[in-house]
């Protein structure tokens, strides 16, 4: 009878799915800002999508954090300790950008546009301290795991760069979903796809890097397997590589060399959003504990 070692059954969909939304949400509201900031009258279209789309992310993402830790009280808690939990960090990271966040559409958006369409300073202030902290909640996501040290396949030190490009690939590709959906305009739409590209890229690199790291080390090296061949490879090569990454990269370079802008974005959107939810899953599912040890003894916790 073969012995497996026990990967964590802990963190697993609900969480896949807050880490997931906290990413899109960041990175839809920096490139909302980006565009804002950078771009013209042209722009003010997906910048409000961007904009629009990163606090109700954000927070229905904390909402998925409370209803697993089981009582809003318990999410208040976990903020007490931000000197040494990562967990206390990203409370209070994400409290600041959901607040900065509806301050932003409520004054610019909707209800009371004309606050900050008059005030081009204060807008650009908010929406520079309101970018710092949607990287802040990219990056903490990967922080969040790494920081989690009984499971040595999250503790690869390329994981946070590796949430931070899939955040930003998945924003971009949510607000070009938004764009192509409420007639953004063509230009627009394919010079995000163009970003894209670059992102994808970036991606699929940073995730081999990170399949690397993990099969070299010894004690993530059973992750690794269970991710590339073992129960979690067939989400991990069709809904990542394939559905999450290759088919909306081959989509986008067909719609920006070819095909001018149609369909292609929307179907490429929603691939690429499928796959940043299934890698948070894998990643999360392939995470076996680190043996326990005592003295010269190590003792595997398995499912048999």
């Amino acid at each position: 009878m073969l012995v497996y070692p026990k990967a964590q059954t802990k963190w697993l969909w609900i969480i896949a799915a807050y880490l997931f939304l906290a990413g899109v949400g960041g990175g839809a509201y920096l490139l909302g800002v980006a565009a804002d900031l950078i771009g013209g009258e042209q722009w003010t279209f997906l910048s409000k999508a961007g904009i629009i789309l990163g606090f109700p992310c954000v927070a229905i993402g904390a909402a998925l954090l409370i209803f697993d830790l089981g009582t809003p009280k318990n999410f208040w808690r976990a903020a007490m300790k931000p000197g040494t939990s990562w967990m206390a960090r990203g409370v209070i990271i994400l409290s600041i950008f959901m607040i900065l966040g509806v301050i932003h559409i409520a004054f610019w958006i909707w209800p009371f546009p004309n606050v900050l369409e008059g005030a081009e300073g204060a807008r650009q202030i908010l929406s520079i301290v309101g970018a710092v902290f949607a990287l802040a909640v990219m990056i903490y996501t990967g922080l969040l795991l790494e920081a989690s040290r009984p499971i040595a396949f999250w503790g690869a030190a390329i994981l946070p760069e590796l949430f931070l490009v899939s955040a930003l690939s998945t924003g971009l590709m949510g607000v070009v979903l938004i764009g192509s959906i409420g007639g953004a305009a063509k230009t627009t739409i394919l010079t995000f796809e163009k970003i894209y590209i670059l992102l994808n890229v970036f991606e699929l690199i940073a995730l081999g890097f990170f399949m690397q790291a993990t099969h070299r080390v010894t004690e993530s090296r059973i992750s690794a397997e269970l991710v590339l061949r073992g129960a979690v490879a067939p989400l991990f090569w069709f809904g990542v590589v394939i559905v999450g990454l290759i088919v909306p990269l081959v989509l986008v370079i067909l719609d920006v060399t070819i095909l001018g802008g149609t369909v292609a974005p929307i179907a490429a959107s929603i691939c690429a959003l499928i796959g940043g939810l299934f890698l948070r899953e894998v990643i999360l599912a392939g995470g076996v504990h680190a043996p326990l040890k005592a003295g010269r003894f190590e003792y595997m916790l398995t499912n048999v």
